[in-house]
């Protein structure tokens, strides 16, 4: 069983803002793979462990079904969303669809003190064999290339990316070691950084897309040596 991650002060409160926190905490548990790919997650299981009535916790669990998080099963029960080769393929499909463009259109609309905010948390000294460290390290790599769409002028689209590459953090949870990052993730997103300050957005979709495809090599490549160790199917 896993273990709730809220306040124990508020196990008995049942307020709106308690099934939010609900849902994200259940939303990042299995966005960190601390709730594997085909994991059971039942209503009871839930609310014995937040300390909460069903009610809410069928909501939360609800959301996070429409969300594409969850897959459900008979008698109230739960799965946490299968991931397949062809899922990842997908994600990393819509992302070299979408993420170039964004970064296009960001091109000379962004600052360099913008910019250097968001590298500099990429290129700390993470120890990736540390859950938390690994968290902070993919968050913040994450956080700069959506810090980017959200420059980009397009709402519609800085969205979609975002919801893109919170799926992607669930695949590279359980494929980026540290024996996997790479010199380019080490030294974060010199390139692309400076073809957005000289507002090259040519420049800028292509450095993103180079880096889209390697990333999907890299990850492809662990996932299929390891797909029984992590529970992924080919379709």
């Amino acid at each position: 069983m896993f273990e709730s991650s809220l306040s124990p002060g508020n196990a008995v409160d049942e307020s709106g803002t308690l099934q939010e926190r609900l849902f994200d905490d259940l939303k990042r548990k299995i966005i960190t793979c601390e709730l594997r790919p085909g994991a059971d997650v039942s209503e009871a299981m839930v609310a014995e462990t937040y300390g909460l009535s069903k009610a809410p916790v069928r909501s939360a669990l609800a959301r996070l079904k429409e969300a594409g998080w969850l897959q459900s099963l008979p008698r109230r029960r739960h799965v946490v969303a299968p991931l397949t080769i062809k899922d990842v393929d997908e994600i990393y499909n819509a992302r070299a669809l979408i993420e170039p463009e964004t970064a296009r259109l960001a091109a000379g609309h962004v600052s360099k003190s913008y910019l250097q905010a968001l590298n500099g948390a990429c290129v700390r000294a993470y120890d990736l064999d540390d859950e938390e460290a690994k968290r902070e390290f993919l968050l913040a790599n994450s956080a700069f290339h959506v810090g980017i769409a959200k420059a980009c002028g397009n709402s519609r689209l800085a969205n979609m990316l975002g919801q893109l590459h919170e799926e992607s953090l669930r695949v590279l949870y359980l494929s980026v070691s540290a024996v996997q990052r790479s010199e380019a993730w080490r030294t974060g997103h010199n390139s692309i950084m400076e073809t957005l300050l000289n507002g090259d957005g040519e420049a800028a979709a292509r450095e993103t897309l180079e880096g889209i495809e390697r990333s999907r090599a890299s990850v492809l490549a662990v996932l299929q040596h390891n797909r029984d160790q992590f529970g992924i199917t080919a379709k």
